[in-house]
């Protein structure tokens, strides 16, 4: 590289006077024949009494130095107001055609872009809303820009600042992913306008993504995990005192980051192959300080009694858990008995887990390139601002009874696809045995590496008369059944009722049109037309809990679909399918399932089709050896479950504990708590049981790895940003 240019900006105020400062294109511009030299140029500018810096390096030449941008310039336009009368209004005609012209010069289409508006007065703010665009881009989030996104043209622009200190109206969309089409890079127009008597000054940028990914920590001062390891319960103590002492010294240093330097230390401390594990959770220092002294206390009591055997005691005082997360298994259960649970329809919410890409950006790259990431999780339908280009913000969520079959059918599977890539791929976690949840056998064959082309299943499922037809929408299937016309009134709902198969047979003849469609330990689900349903319910003296989905699955009707069900899930498998080592688990079978086509289909088909009773499929995966229970999906409902019909299998009718292991259920994720703290309670249990993973993804950063926004351009013409230089410079980086 010949050289390196630096600029530097200040943070001028705001005068009443035409400035001599150059725009933020014309600033750019004038460096191009620098870069075109193949020159690194440092644009190191003061904002709100912070500094940062942008780098602006040719494309090329980054990518020859293996660097990687987080963005690229694509094109700069910069247009004047044509009349005097516009020079002290934010003009429209003069927003679009700087808009239309940076398009021209990008030979992009505009209906592809997310286009954000800002007005940045001096050169300062300019370069600010910039570098927070480039964030935008390499972090693949709008969240960080949202104020842009207020706007979605320029006339709705020139309308919010018409009246200075009119309220701009409140923002109610959780910017979570930038969701893009299959294949299409994101872009992103930014259209800045100044403060009189800089108003006439239109300038555009169109950015597109670069190939930099920033994965945010998953730990901080707030969010703190510490493994501890040893072989014996007293190593376990002595080193929990260590940490106690090591934080009472802190407490001296408020300004240290304790995690970075003293947290880092313990993570190369822990070893895999210890006997023994604990993980400490907190949100701060202090409280790190109260689980480490809980824990401490535990294992002392402990170690003074007997250590309880399975046998006498219930799986719940075999461990020492606190709310925070805390987890300690003084009887490990290893990873021999893992079982993935795969839940079924319905259990999919609103903006489920949307931060989970900030923390694991490569993940949702590697999702993209496989398959429309998009249609996968059922985009539009479950996140606020997840559509595309322009309407990015303009879009309400639907709660998962609103949804079609469908669609929860295929966000569902979605969801389970992306956690076991997270868990098996991003934490090396590998399963002994896989179950589902009715249709969550489907999403256990999807997500586990056995289908060759499961994302094919999204276009065929969004399109099948089966669940779009005859179990759902219509339910011509049961009109059949019932020998309904297709205009006939059906009314179709489903109960979740505390009663036990036995109460709900015995009225099952009265009402011909309702079915036990589901046993899951001490609840049953019934469906069928609604006012049959309501009226046995009244016989048994029953509440019900409507799910108000529709959906004839594991109803008589339903067997008329059992052979359209094994064609549609008759897929192509891998060719080292059967080197698996996971045995999968059906409803419809004692036996695991053999790894071949036919029988997959087969399986699912005979489970779809057939009631389903969900504590024998626990018992038969008990039997199987199964022991530690993961729910892989949305939420926890599964996990609940499992918990529930555990207890019921370990104890017998004297209380005492039957089974010679207990029964461990945990989810990955939970509606309504921080993805990334559900997620870190789930592997502090299965460190703490001593399944092996890795520990990689949250090994706390060095405090001197810093970070800079660069610009790299694709040609002479064009300026690219991102890129990380500690090893071309031995200089400090900005942030």
């Amino acid at each position: 590289m010949a050289c390196r240019i630096q600029l530097n900006v200040e943070d001028k105020p705001l005068i009443n006077e035409l400035s001599d400062e150059p725009t933020l294109v014309a600033l750019l511009t004038e460096q191009l024949a620098h870069i075109a030299q193949k020159q690194l140029v440092e644009i190191r500018f003061e904002y709100q009494q912070q500094v940062r810096s942008l780098y602006l390096l040719d494309g090329l030449l980054a990518a020859q130095l293996h660097l990687h941008a987080e963005a690229y310039i694509s094109a700069l336009a910069q247009i004047q107001a044509e009349t005097a009368e516009e020079t002290n209004t934010i003009n429209t005609n003069t927003v679009e055609r700087c808009l239309n012209s940076a398009f021209t010069l990008a030979k992009r289409d505009c209906a592809q872009a997310v286009n954000g508006y800002a007005q940045a007065s001096n050169l300062a703010s300019q370069l600010n809303v910039l570098a927070q665009a480039v964030e935008a881009l390499s972090h693949r989030s709008l969240k960080g820009i949202a104020p842009m996104l207020d706007a979605t043209d320029a006339a709705q622009l020139a309308e919010q600042h018409a009246k200075p200190h009119a309220e701009k109206p409140v923002k109610t969309a959780e910017l979570g992913y930038w969701f893009t089409k299959p294949h299409q890079a994101r872009v992103l127009s930014l259209n800045l306008f100044g403060k009189a008597p800089q108003a006439s000054t239109a300038q555009s940028l169109i950015l597109t993504q670069g190939t930099r990914l920033i994965p945010q920590p998953l730990l901080n001062a707030n969010r703190l995990f510490i493994p501890i390891s040893g072989n014996t319960l007293e190593s376990l103590t002595v080193q929990l005192s260590q940490l106690i002492d090591s934080l009472d010294l802190s407490a001296n240093f408020p300004d240290t980051d304790w995690l970075c330097s003293q947290g880092r230390d313990w993570f190369k401390r822990y070893q895999a192959k210890d006997e023994l594990a604990l993980v400490l959770m907190a949100d701060s220092l202090e409280e790190l300080m109260q689980e480490a002294k809980a824990m401490r206390a535990y294992i002392e009591k402990t170690q003074q009694t007997p250590a309880p055997t399975p046998a006498q005691t219930p799986a719940t005082n075999l461990v020492f858990k606190t709310p925070a997360g805390s987890y300690f298994a003084a009887s490990p259960l290893g990873d021999k008995g893992l079982t993935f649970v795969y839940p079924g329809v319905g259990t999919v919410y609103p903006n489920m887990f949307s931060d989970l890409h900030g923390y694991f950006p490569e993940l949702y790259r590697e999702l993209e390139r496989e398959g429309d990431l998009p249609a996968m999780l059922q985009a539009e339908a479950i996140y606020q601002g997840a559509a595309y280009a322009k309407t990015a913000i303009n879009v309400s969520v639907k709660d998962a009874a609103d949804m079609s079959l469908s669609q929860l059918a295929i966000s569902g599977v979605g969801a389970s696809y992306l956690f076991s890539r997270l868990l098996t791929r991003v934490f090396n976690i590998q399963p002994q045995l896989a179950l589902g949840y009715s249709m969550g056998e489907a999403a256990m064959w999807a997500s586990l590496d056995i289908w060759q082309t499961p994302h094919a299943l999204i276009h065929a499922t969004q399109n099948s008369a089966i669940f779009n037809l005859e179990i759902s929408g219509p339910l011509l299937a049961v009109r059949r059944d019932w020998q309904l016309s297709e205009d006939a009134p059906l009314v179709w709902n489903s109960f979740l009722v505390r009663a036990s198969r036995a109460e709900i047979n015995a009225l099952l003849t009265d009402f011909p049109r309702v079915y036990l469609a589901i046993e899951q330990g001490d609840t049953c689900i019934l469906a069928g037309c609604e006012a049959s349903c309501l009226q046995l319910l009244k016989r048994l003296n029953k509440r019900g809990i409507a799910s108000n989905k529709v959906t004839a699955m594991h109803t008589p009707p339903s067997q008329s679909q059992h052979s359209a069900i094994q064609g549609f899930y008759t897929l192509g498998i891998k060719a080292n399918a059967c080197e698996t080592q996971v045995r999968f688990i059906s409803a419809a079978q004692q036996s695991t399932v053999s790894i071949d086509s036919q029988s997959i289909a087969k399986s699912i088909a005979d489970t779809f089709c057939a009631p389903l009773n969900f504590t024998p499929l626990i018992n038969t995966a008990y039997q199987q050896g199964a022991r530690l229970f993961v729910e892989v999906g949305a939420d926890r409902q599964t996990s609940t479950l499992i918990d529930k019909i555990g207890r019921q299998l370990e104890l017998g009718a004297d209380g005492v504990q039957t089974q010679e292991q207990p029964i461990l259920a945990m989810a990955c994720n939970a509606k309504g708590c921080d993805t990334i703290t559900s997620l870190l309670k789930c592997l502090a249990q299965l460190i703490s049981h001593r399944v092996p993973l890795s520990l990689a993804p949250l090994m706390p950063q060095s405090a001197d790895k810093a970070t800079a926004k660069t610009i790299v351009p694709h040609s002479v013409s064009t300026s690219a940003l991102g890129g990380h230089y500690s090893n071309v410079f031995q200089e400090g980086e900005p942030l």
